[in-house]
């Protein structure tokens, strides 16, 4: 038998009308609750959308192609007029994503056509594709802090074709000046990265796309990249601070159960650059096939669902661990933003809105004893990567090239899971005890 129920129908397609506003409203970084929307809804190829059955979760779409209809036009009101042809040109689950990427980096402000998020591979794919997109000869402006995967890529792939780099302190507005009038080119890229890796520098990013906007002229061309990877959107959100560009390596926070490999890009709706280079970027993932696949897609989608409170939660347990850290007579110096005694507290408090982030890294006072309290642990595990469940911990200089060490000999970084936070300091306790009787 099936009974009807006209006022708890009506209450029922008020609440669904709600729940797709929420869907698709502007996002605040301070209203956590709005990001467990992160995009339920239903596929872009779903011909119900007023349907009040639609799924909970959204399909994964592994197809490759699509049938072509008899007119032979692909593309029609139906999908945008986008058109579904090929699955690297575009797929319906990475557009999906990517839409929603667009929706939590532009949170609060009025969404806008021309922001353009474009899913890749890899985040390195994604850094890659961002160089590629500026026209030749380009000088790049990295941060002394970042990580090595950066410059390596540099040396290894673009060097040899016309592209220059150097680094200095990104937290020293006076030297980035100097820096960007001193370009010998007439392309140059501002690279900044915030919190870095694995120093945990914060880079004022509007003063520094301030700044680029005051060098900007017709002889020169600056772009400014915010790799905001260890500051999701709900933390901090580049775009709003006047950045080009906003990346993500989306293997981190974004999916944030170390089982996916992804990056994204997003440009700026506001900016001449952004604007321009969206269209670039997005030539660039579809012509080179540097795309990310459907099922990366769909579980970062998954992860997105929940980004507000793993986050939450790892900048609450990283804020205990580096005060813990910071009282200890063994460690020598501890990296974390939320500390007072950190150089750009006050920045980091005004940038970061949501917190001061799961990341953080400590000095032992040499390499030998840091060696010991990594291989001391049990609790928190020994691995590469970040923004997971599970806690980890690496010893960052022994994994970078010789010639691109960016990381002191004593320094480990730590990448906070979702663990109780006195289970993690005890562990870290213990393997500081292990480790001074090991050593000594």
């Amino acid at each position: 038998m099936i009974l009807h129920y006209p006022n708890v129908l009506r209450r029922r397609c008020s609440l669904v009308s709600l729940s797709r506003c929420l869907a698709t409203s502007t996002l605040s970084p301070g209203d956590a609750g709005k990001l467990a929307y992160a995009r339920r809804l239903p596929s872009p190829t779903s011909t119900t959308s007023q349907s009040l059955n639609e799924p909970l979760c959204p399909p994964l779409h592994l197809e490759s192609t699509y049938t072509r209809p008899p007119s032979g036009d692909y593309f029609s009101e139906e999908d945008g007029g986008r058109g579904w042809i090929y699955s690297r040109i575009a797929n319906p689950t990475r557009k999906l994503l990517e839409d929603t990427i667009s929706a939590l980096e532009l949170a609060d402000s009025v969404q806008h056509p021309l922001a353009v998020t474009c899913a890749f591979s890899s985040g390195m794919a994604a850094v890659s594709s961002i160089i590629l997109a500026l026209p030749q000869p380009l000088h790049i402006i990295l941060p002394d802090d970042i990580y090595h995967g950066v410059p390596t890529q540099l040396k290894a792939m673009f060097v040899q074709r016309g592209v220059t780099y150097s680094t200095i302190d990104m937290t020293n507005i006076d030297r980035i000046e100097k820096a960007i009038r001193s370009a010998k080119v007439d392309n140059v890229l501002v690279w900044m990265e915030s919190p870095s890796n694995p120093g945990c520098k914060v880079v004022d990013i509007e003063a520094v796309c301030s700044l680029v906007n005051s060098c900007r002229n017709d002889n020169i061309h600056i772009t400014t990249v915010v790799d905001s990877t260890w500051a999701p959107p709900n933390l901090t959100q580049p775009l709003l601070l006047g950045a080009d560009v906003v990346m993500h390596s989306g293997t981190k926070y974004f999916g944030g159960h170390s089982d996916v490999l992804l990056g994204v890009t997003t440009t700026s709706p506001f900016t001449l650059m952004g604007k321009q280079l969206g269209a670039s970027i997005r030539a660039i993932q579809t012509t080179l096939g540097s795309t990310a696949s459907p099922f990366d897609c769909w579980l970062t989608l998954r992860g997105l669902r929940t980004l507000h409170l793993r986050v939450e939660r790892q900048c609450e347990t990283a804020k205990k661990i580096a005060t813990f850290l910071s009282q200890h007579e063994m460690v020598c110096k501890v990296h974390y933003p939320g500390l007072i005694s950190h150089p750009q507290h006050e920045i980091a408090s005004r940038q970061m809105k949501g917190g001061y982030g799961g990341m953080l890294s400590f000095e032992m006072k040499d390499e030998a004893m840091a060696m010991a309290v990594a291989g001391a642990v049990s609790v928190i595990k020994r691995a590469t990567s970040l923004g997971g469940t599970e806690t980890l911990i690496e010893h960052r200089a022994s994994i970078e090239p010789e010639d691109g060490r960016v990381s002191p000999d004593g320094l480990l970084r730590v990448s906070v899971g979702l663990e109780n936070a006195n289970d993690l300091i005890r562990d870290l306790e213990i393997a500081m005890e292990v480790a001074n009787e090991v050593v000594h």
